[in-house]
């Protein structure tokens, strides 16, 4: 099974872990680096609400376009986020209310937490169909 992640949180994936260290910091300040730690951390959260109920394939980077960041990713199991009539309910259900980081490259007036529906919803998930 094949879905798409669609969020208004900046979810770079800048590959930056650990605390800054000046001597071997790939940003110039630690102002930059901490910026490009919680993008970073932005989607290690989403990666681990996906991770809850099994296990990721085929990850993409997210890609940002319009203010929005996107990544799609496989699983082994249909059905393991929810029913053939809402497959992503269940996924929507663990996502509700977990806390992001705002004030990087997102909109500085989203909510601090996920949205998943409603005029102030700020993330989706989407299953992708597969050519077999």
């Amino acid at each position: 099974m094949k879905l798409k992640v669609r969020t208004l949180f900046d979810i770079t994936n800048t590959g930056v872990t650990g605390h800054y260290k000046s001597a071997r910091a790939q940003y110039s300040t630690q102002e930059a680096w901490d910026r490009a730690r919680n993008q970073q951390r932005n989607f290690e959260t989403l990666q681990q609400i996906l991770s809850l109920r099994t296990n990721l394939a085929e990850i993409t980077r997210p890609v940002e376009k319009d203010g929005v960041w996107e990544f799609e990713f496989e699983v082994e199991s249909d059905g393991v986020y929810g029913t053939p009539d809402d497959p992503t309910g269940i996924l929507r259900g663990d996502a509700v209310g977990v806390p992001m980081l705002r004030q990087l490259n997102n909109d500085p007036d989203i909510d601090p937490i996920l949205v998943v529906g409603g005029p102030r919803q700020n993330i989706w998930f989407a299953t992708i169909e597969i050519d077999k």
